[in-house]
Protein backbone atom coordinates (compact mmCIF):
# COMPACT_ATOMS: atom_id res chain seq x y z
CA UNK A 1 0.00 0.00 0.00
CA UNK A 2 1.41 3.37 -0.65
CA UNK A 3 1.42 6.28 1.58
CA UNK A 4 -0.69 8.37 -0.93
CA UNK A 5 -3.48 5.38 -0.61
CA UNK A 6 -3.32 5.01 2.83
CA UNK A 7 -3.34 9.01 3.94
CA UNK A 8 -6.60 8.58 1.26
CA UNK A 9 -8.15 5.63 3.31
CA UNK A 10 -7.44 7.19 6.57
CA UNK A 11 -8.77 10.58 5.29
CA UNK A 12 -11.95 8.82 3.98
CA UNK A 13 -12.48 7.12 7.28
CA UNK A 14 -12.01 10.23 9.00
CA UNK A 15 -14.87 11.95 6.52
CA UNK A 16 -16.90 9.83 7.59
CA UNK A 17 -16.96 8.89 10.72
CA UNK A 18 -20.52 9.80 11.61
CA UNK A 19 -21.81 6.95 9.03
CA UNK A 20 -19.99 4.54 11.09
CA UNK A 21 -18.03 2.97 8.06
CA UNK A 22 -17.47 -0.41 7.77
CA UNK A 23 -14.14 -2.26 6.62
CA UNK A 24 -15.82 -3.94 3.40
CA UNK A 25 -17.50 -0.87 2.68
CA UNK A 26 -14.10 1.10 2.66
CA UNK A 27 -12.42 -1.60 1.13
CA UNK A 28 -15.40 -1.61 -1.87
CA UNK A 29 -14.87 2.04 -2.10
CA UNK A 30 -11.14 1.39 -2.96
CA UNK A 31 -11.30 -1.70 -5.20
CA UNK A 32 -9.96 -3.32 -2.82
CA UNK A 33 -11.24 -6.86 -1.46
CA UNK A 34 -11.46 -6.33 2.93
CA UNK A 35 -8.96 -8.69 4.01
CA UNK A 36 -6.32 -6.99 1.75
CA UNK A 37 -7.66 -3.87 3.25
CA UNK A 38 -6.82 -5.13 6.55
CA UNK A 39 -3.69 -7.03 5.86
CA UNK A 40 -2.05 -3.65 4.36
CA UNK A 41 -3.33 -1.31 6.31
CA UNK A 42 -2.10 -3.26 9.66
CA UNK A 43 1.29 -3.51 7.93
CA UNK A 44 1.32 -0.25 7.43
CA UNK A 45 0.24 1.20 10.61
CA UNK A 46 0.66 -1.78 13.39
CA UNK A 47 -3.26 -1.57 13.69
CA UNK A 48 -6.26 -3.16 13.03
CA UNK A 49 -8.53 -0.98 11.16
CA UNK A 50 -10.96 -1.86 13.38
CA UNK A 51 -9.25 -0.47 16.58
CA UNK A 52 -8.04 2.40 14.13
CA UNK A 53 -11.78 3.19 13.80
CA UNK A 54 -12.99 2.74 17.49
CA UNK A 55 -10.33 4.65 18.34
CA UNK A 56 -11.26 7.86 16.15
CA UNK A 57 -15.11 7.05 17.84
CA UNK A 58 -13.64 7.61 20.83
CA UNK A 59 -11.88 10.77 20.07
CA UNK A 60 -15.01 11.86 18.88
CA UNK A 61 -16.76 11.58 22.26
CA UNK A 62 -14.67 13.62 24.17
CA UNK A 63 -15.72 17.13 22.76
CA UNK A 64 -19.34 16.87 24.58
CA UNK A 65 -17.95 15.39 28.03
CA UNK A 66 -15.49 18.55 28.64
CA UNK A 67 -18.09 20.92 27.35
CA UNK A 68 -20.34 19.34 30.48
CA UNK A 69 -23.26 17.49 27.86
CA UNK A 70 -24.53 14.99 29.32
CA UNK A 71 -22.61 11.03 28.51
CA UNK A 72 -25.49 10.06 26.14
CA UNK A 73 -24.78 12.89 23.71
CA UNK A 74 -20.97 11.67 23.90
CA UNK A 75 -22.68 8.23 23.32
CA UNK A 76 -24.19 9.57 20.52
CA UNK A 77 -21.35 11.65 19.03
CA UNK A 78 -18.95 8.82 19.31
CA UNK A 79 -21.75 6.93 17.48
CA UNK A 80 -22.51 3.92 19.73
CA UNK A 81 -25.72 2.17 20.12
CA UNK A 82 -24.83 0.69 23.90
CA UNK A 83 -24.19 2.39 26.63
CA UNK A 84 -22.56 -0.29 28.60
CA UNK A 85 -20.47 -1.02 25.52
CA UNK A 86 -19.38 2.61 25.10
CA UNK A 87 -18.54 3.10 28.71
CA UNK A 88 -16.28 -0.20 28.68
CA UNK A 89 -14.55 1.41 25.60
CA UNK A 90 -14.22 4.88 26.50
CA UNK A 91 -12.54 3.50 30.02
CA UNK A 92 -10.08 1.47 28.22
CA UNK A 93 -8.64 4.14 25.76
CA UNK A 94 -8.88 7.08 28.12
CA UNK A 95 -8.76 5.39 31.82
CA UNK A 96 -11.88 6.81 33.03
CA UNK A 97 -15.40 6.38 32.36
CA UNK A 98 -17.70 8.92 30.29
CA UNK A 99 -19.14 10.17 33.62
CA UNK A 100 -16.12 10.28 35.77
CA UNK A 101 -14.33 12.14 32.43
CA UNK A 102 -16.85 14.88 32.71
CA UNK A 103 -16.64 15.32 35.86
CA UNK A 104 -13.14 15.69 36.63
CA UNK A 105 -12.32 17.88 33.14
CA UNK A 106 -12.90 20.88 34.79
CA UNK A 107 -10.18 20.10 37.87
CA UNK A 108 -7.49 18.37 35.69
CA UNK A 109 -7.90 21.43 33.23
CA UNK A 110 -7.33 23.93 35.97
CA UNK A 111 -4.30 22.08 37.01
CA UNK A 112 -2.57 21.85 33.77
CA UNK A 113 -3.32 25.11 32.98
CA UNK A 114 -1.85 26.21 36.23
CA UNK A 115 1.70 23.72 35.33
CA UNK A 116 2.00 25.55 32.23
CA UNK A 117 2.16 29.21 33.58
CA UNK A 118 5.59 27.69 35.53
CA UNK A 119 8.52 28.52 33.80
CA UNK A 120 10.59 26.20 35.51
CA UNK A 121 12.43 23.72 33.38
CA UNK A 122 11.52 20.18 34.75
CA UNK A 123 10.61 16.21 33.69
CA UNK A 124 7.61 14.52 35.91
CA UNK A 125 7.73 10.91 35.65
CA UNK A 126 4.68 8.56 35.35
CA UNK A 127 5.32 4.37 36.09
CA UNK A 128 2.56 1.72 36.11
CA UNK A 129 4.68 -0.18 37.71
CA UNK A 130 7.34 -0.51 40.56
CA UNK A 131 10.60 1.16 39.12
CA UNK A 132 12.80 -0.49 42.33
CA UNK A 133 12.17 -3.53 41.06
CA UNK A 134 12.82 -3.06 37.26
CA UNK A 135 16.40 -1.79 37.11
CA UNK A 136 17.98 -2.06 33.28
CA UNK A 137 21.84 -2.43 32.89
CA UNK A 138 21.57 -0.19 30.22
CA UNK A 139 19.74 3.50 29.92
CA UNK A 140 17.69 4.86 26.94
CA UNK A 141 18.40 8.43 26.32
CA UNK A 142 15.13 10.31 24.68
CA UNK A 143 15.85 13.71 22.99
CA UNK A 144 13.03 15.25 21.55
CA UNK A 145 13.44 17.43 18.82
CA UNK A 146 10.46 19.39 16.59
CA UNK A 147 9.86 22.82 15.18
CA UNK A 148 7.81 24.99 16.77
CA UNK A 149 7.23 22.34 19.94
CA UNK A 150 5.18 23.99 22.86
CA UNK A 151 6.61 24.28 26.41
CA UNK A 152 4.90 20.86 27.60
CA UNK A 153 5.66 17.21 25.93
CA UNK A 154 4.26 14.13 26.83
CA UNK A 155 6.12 10.94 26.01
CA UNK A 156 5.10 7.29 26.80
CA UNK A 157 6.23 3.92 26.34
CA UNK A 158 3.62 1.75 25.37
CA UNK A 159 2.70 -1.69 25.30
CA UNK A 160 0.60 -1.33 22.03
CA UNK A 161 1.56 1.18 18.65
CA UNK A 162 -1.75 2.77 19.26
CA UNK A 163 -1.85 6.18 22.61
CA UNK A 164 -4.51 4.59 24.65
CA UNK A 165 -5.52 4.03 28.32
CA UNK A 166 -2.44 4.60 30.22
CA UNK A 167 1.52 4.14 29.28
CA UNK A 168 4.01 1.76 30.82
CA UNK A 169 6.40 4.72 31.72
CA UNK A 170 5.48 8.32 30.81
CA UNK A 171 6.95 11.62 31.08
CA UNK A 172 5.73 14.78 31.03
CA UNK A 173 8.28 17.82 30.10
CA UNK A 174 8.17 21.21 30.69
CA UNK A 175 10.07 23.42 28.50
CA UNK A 176 12.60 20.36 28.66
CA UNK A 177 13.53 18.30 25.56
CA UNK A 178 15.91 15.18 27.14
CA UNK A 179 15.30 12.27 29.21
CA UNK A 180 16.27 9.18 30.16
CA UNK A 181 14.78 5.68 30.86
CA UNK A 182 16.78 3.42 33.46
CA UNK A 183 13.80 0.89 34.92
CA UNK A 184 11.24 -0.65 33.17
CA UNK A 185 10.28 -4.16 33.16
CA UNK A 186 11.98 -6.12 30.14
CA UNK A 187 9.54 -5.76 26.91
CA UNK A 188 8.97 -4.30 23.59
CA UNK A 189 7.12 -0.96 23.80
CA UNK A 190 6.52 1.68 21.19
CA UNK A 191 7.93 5.43 21.95
CA UNK A 192 4.91 7.74 20.96
CA UNK A 193 4.45 11.50 22.22
CA UNK A 194 2.14 14.77 21.60
CA UNK A 195 3.00 18.49 22.40
CA UNK A 196 0.77 21.12 24.77
CA UNK A 197 0.36 24.27 24.84
CA UNK A 198 -0.94 26.97 26.94
CA UNK A 199 -4.93 27.48 26.00
CA UNK A 200 -8.04 29.38 27.69
CA UNK A 201 -10.29 26.45 26.06
CA UNK A 202 -10.22 23.46 27.98
CA UNK A 203 -11.13 20.99 24.81
CA UNK A 204 -7.36 21.80 23.92
CA UNK A 205 -6.24 19.49 26.71
CA UNK A 206 -7.70 16.52 26.08
CA UNK A 207 -8.62 16.93 22.04
CA UNK A 208 -5.38 16.65 21.36
CA UNK A 209 -5.87 16.43 16.92
CA UNK A 210 -4.38 19.70 16.73
CA UNK A 211 -1.02 18.52 18.18
CA UNK A 212 1.86 18.30 17.22
CA UNK A 213 3.13 14.51 17.49
CA UNK A 214 5.84 11.86 17.09
CA UNK A 215 5.76 8.06 16.42
CA UNK A 216 9.40 6.12 16.79
CA UNK A 217 9.16 4.08 13.44
CA UNK A 218 10.27 0.69 15.32
CA UNK A 219 9.38 -0.63 18.96
CA UNK A 220 12.69 -0.26 21.51
CA UNK A 221 13.15 -3.50 23.19
CA UNK A 222 14.68 -4.00 27.07
CA UNK A 223 17.02 -4.75 27.65
CA UNK A 224 19.03 -2.93 25.32
CA UNK A 225 22.28 -4.82 24.61
CA UNK A 226 24.10 -1.53 25.06
CA UNK A 227 23.58 2.37 26.19
CA UNK A 228 21.37 4.11 23.32
CA UNK A 229 19.94 7.67 22.67
CA UNK A 230 17.06 8.23 20.26
CA UNK A 231 15.88 11.06 18.53
CA UNK A 232 12.39 11.73 19.09
CA UNK A 233 11.01 14.44 16.00
CA UNK A 234 7.42 15.89 16.40
CA UNK A 235 5.63 16.89 13.19
CA UNK A 236 1.79 17.86 12.29
CA UNK A 237 -1.02 15.38 12.47
CA UNK A 238 -1.08 12.87 9.26
CA UNK A 239 -4.15 11.05 8.45
CA UNK A 240 -2.95 7.42 9.35
CA UNK A 241 -2.18 8.65 12.78
CA UNK A 242 -3.74 7.03 15.62
CA UNK A 243 -5.73 9.15 17.64
CA UNK A 244 -4.20 9.85 21.17
CA UNK A 245 -7.40 8.92 23.59
CA UNK A 246 -4.88 8.82 26.66
CA UNK A 247 -6.19 11.44 29.25
CA UNK A 248 -3.50 13.33 29.58
CA UNK A 249 -4.24 15.82 31.77
CA UNK A 250 -5.09 13.16 34.98
CA UNK A 251 -1.70 11.61 34.51
CA UNK A 252 -0.20 14.71 34.85
CA UNK A 253 -2.92 15.26 38.18
CA UNK A 254 -2.43 11.94 39.75
CA UNK A 255 1.15 12.00 39.83
CA UNK A 256 0.77 15.80 41.19
CA UNK A 257 -1.15 14.18 44.17
CA UNK A 258 0.96 12.02 44.68
CA UNK A 259 3.93 13.75 44.90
Amino acid sequence: MSPSLLDAITAHIRARLHESPQPAEIAAHFGLSRFALSRHFRAETGLSLRDYIAALKIEQGIAPLVQGQPVIASQLEAGHASAATYAHRFRAHTGQSPRDYRADAPGFSAVLRRELGDARARVLPYHGFDPAVHPQPHALSVEVQGEGLGPLVFVGLFAEPIPRGVPVLGRALFHARRFVVERIPDGRYHLLGCEMRPSLNPLDFFRLDHCLRALHPEPITFPLPAPQTLNLSFRPLQPSDPPITVNMPKLLFDYLRQS
